[in-house]
């Protein structure tokens, strides 16, 4: 009896002591609960989004794949599948399942193998899921079936069901059955079968396991389970189950889905995008926070950009870029960065400063034309200088170690003797550039430099005009657009609009432009530029076939490795039509040698043609419409005058009003008569 007693005794100090430990551990797990509160404020982790100019995709950025979206919006049957497999009496219990957890802790008691399971309801896992960590502890499982009964008081089933449903995890980052449903089946989430529904449900108990992409016989079985648990509680008829059964699913093997990022296209003007909204908006916000980026992107040119030059680069083992703008807008509707992103993520359109060559003397000439003091027909001679040098400069400008005095070269090492300001620009004559360089001024040519769009710094010195200062290609290309454009210079946009998840904009961008030179000036510097392509150094342009009137200039910069050596280290070439602007570079990231006379026109103009042929294809051609202070006179190329009736070897040139040659100035009755002719009808007498 006293034995009895005893035990008696001990049995209940046991169970009042489990008692005591059991309330212990559920005032701790209480006071530490988080605050559910938090979720009304939550914001799931969803994709960033990057778009091009007409809507499409070209870059997702995410640490986990998920797409929001509304009960409403989720198929019913996909909700009852995941209802039938997940959580039976969803709708009957307050946040926990009393049967179930019995019945699991029965399991464990009876197997000792704790792996019952099963016990969780929805709603204690979207508790689970948005507030505890998956460790295996009492604890946890008590803070969890608290939180559970707070959720359902705070929230409706249908609001619980819907949380539930765009926080799942499935397998490789993939949240969500909206995301899911495009990762594994490549569709809408509106298009969704009963099959495919059932196959869905079955994937988060265990994402390894029942992995269609890795393990589909496993998935298939998993499938079935889900069908029958819908079947029996009437979420379906038995010819569904078994028309669903017998479906055949197509899974979508899509490697680029499971990375941590997806770059549709244009990978260049992608990632430096990215670059510069996570500056912005922080990394929280861009890989977690679903922003819409709407770029300036056309997919049409990027592809003719990448066909184009990539496989050029990757054939000759050159590096490269190209850059194509809207002159009038600044939008940025193609951008190349190297041959092959995956090899170097460098990108040499927007960050690689690189000496121009002559492609700079647009600079120069600019200035020149603008200060009135020089016209197209300005007289120069073109002969042997020597300057006390300053720099280390060589060939065509390029940097290399001399002493004493320095001479700029003509790159076909020939001098012109006499030669007027047009010729020294469409040849890109070095020498007489170094003169007019030296006349207009170098703080003048770099004030205009700038004043046009470059921003890198510049050497100040007269090898300035041969290019011997460091700039990206972009800055080039808006350069030569504030010419384009008539003087008024933008900004390069990329992005036009950036909106939050729920279509809010953050911010969106205007063209926004400021005049810096004249029209009239403008659109002397575009004739000129027009003389270069049909008379000068881009001559190719019209051999490979390109005849719609456009202007541009070319760029070589000599390697400074050998003496008296025709091996070409960089090839420029930037030119325009009146609604479009595309630059070239070509060159190798350590300055090794393209090769013997790979000039600008060589190897960077027959890039820069196919593109704006493939295009320009089917655009209508125009002209440029020239302002009214311009005057046009028709010029005898020998003289730098009017002609005389026997001369034939004539063309037209604009001038600024008042600097037309002095044997006009007479004759005001012909001058107003010339000046409303049209040039674009005008045929150069050749």
């Amino acid at each position: 009896m006293f034995r009895r007693r005893i035990f008696i005794y001990s049995v209940l100090v046991l169970i009042f002591m489990g008692v005591g430990i059991g309330t212990g551990y559920f005032i701790a797990a209480f006071f530490d609960l988080p605050q559910i509160e938090k979720l009304e404020d939550y914001q799931p982790s969803v994709i960033t989004r990057m778009y091009s100019e007409d809507g499409e995709i070209i870059g997702e950025f995410f640490r986990e794949r998920r797409e929001i979206i509304s009960l409403s919006g989720i198929p019913q049957h996909l909700q009852n599948a995941f209802i039938a497999i997940e959580d039976r009496r969803f709708y009957q219990h307050p946040g926990i399942d009393l049967r179930r957890i019995f019945k699991a802790t029965w399991v464990n008691l009876t197997t000792w193998s704790f792996t019952g399971g099963g016990a969780s309801t929805i709603t204690q896992q979207l508790a689970r899921n948005l507030f505890l960590t998956p460790e295996q502890t009492i604890s946890r499982k008590l803070k969890e079936m608290m939180l559970a009964i707070q959720i359902e008081k705070r929230y409706s089933k249908k609001e619980i069901l819907e949380m539930h449903l765009n926080q799942i995890y499935f397998d490789r980052r993939v949240h969500g059955v909206t995301e899911a449903t495009s990762f594994y089946f490549g569709k809408d989430i509106g298009q969704i079968t009963l099959a495919e529904s059932a196959l869905l449900a079955g994937i988060p108990k265990n994402p390894a396991r029942y992995s269609p992409l890795y393990h589909p016989e496993n998935a298939q079985k998993r499938k079935e389970v889900v069908l029958e648990k819908m079947l029996k509680l009437g979420f379906l008829s038995q010819e569904e189950k078994h028309n669903a059964t017998e479906e055949v699913i197509q899974i979508v093997k899509g490697e680029e889905k499971q990375k941590i990022y997806s770059v549709h296209s244009a990978p260049y003007f992608v990632e430096w995008i990215r670059q510069k909204v996570e500056e912005k908006y922080g990394y929280e916000r861009f890989w977690r926070g679903g922003l819409r980026i709407h770029t300036t992107l056309d997919l049409k040119m990027q592809a003719a950009a990448e066909e184009t030059l990539v496989d050029y680069l990757k054939e000759n083992d050159f590096q490269g870029a190209l850059v194509a703008m809207d002159p009038h807008t600044g939008f940025i509707k193609a951008l190349v960065g190297g041959r092959d992103f995956a090899e170097s993520q460098f990108n040499r359109a927007t960050q690689a400063h690189r000496q121009t060559g002559s492609a700079f003397k647009i600079f120069t000439y600019t200035a020149a034309i603008d200060g009135r003091k020089f016209s197209p027909v300005t007289p120069f001679f073109d002969a042997p200088i020597a300057f006390e040098r300053r720099k280390k400069v060589g060939k065509s400008g390029e940097i290399r170690e001399e002493e004493g005095y320095w001479s700029p070269q003509n790159y076909e090492k020939y001098y012109w003797g006499r030669v007027y300001l047009w010729q020294m620009f469409v040849h890109s004559i070095n020498v007489s550039s170094v003169r007019l360089l030296e006349k207009v001024g170098v703080g003048k040519v770099i004030d205009y430099t700038h004043r046009m769009g470059v921003e890198s710094r510049l050497n100040h010195d007269l090898t300035l005009t041969l290019g011997t200062s460091g700039m990206t290609l972009l800055e080039l290309v808006r350069g030569y657009a504030t010419i384009a454009n008539y003087g008024i210079r933008t900004n390069p946009i990329f992005v036009n609009r950036i909106e939050d998840y729920e279509g809010n904009v953050l911010e969106e961008r205007f063209t926004q432009g400021e005049i810096v030179l004249s029209p009239e000036t403008s659109f002397v510097m575009i004739d000129l530029l027009k003389k270069t392509i049909d008379y000068g150094t881009g001559r190719r342009v019209r051999w490979m076939g390109f005849e719609r009137p456009c202007g541009g200039k070319t760029g070589t910069v000599g390697w400074p490795g050998e003496e008296n050596t025709d091996k070409t280290m960089d090839a420029w070439f930037v030119g325009f039509t009146p609604d479009l602007i595309a630059g070239v570079w070509i060159g190798k990231d350590d300055g090794t040698p393209l090769g013997e006379k790979l000039t600008g026109s060589a190897a960077a103009i027959p890039v820069w043609t196919e593109f704006m042929k493939k295009v320009l294809k089917d655009a209508p051609v125009k002209d440029f419409p020239s302002p009214p202070g311009v005057v046009f006179r028709e010029i005898d190329i020998d003289t730098g005058l009017p002609p005389a009736p026997e001369h034939k070897n004539t063309l037209w040139f604009a001038f600024l009003k008042g600097t037309t040659p002095q044997a006009y100035l007479n004759h005001k009755e012909r001058e107003t008569a010339v000046t409303e002719v049209n040039p674009s009808y005008l045929s150069p007498r050749l």
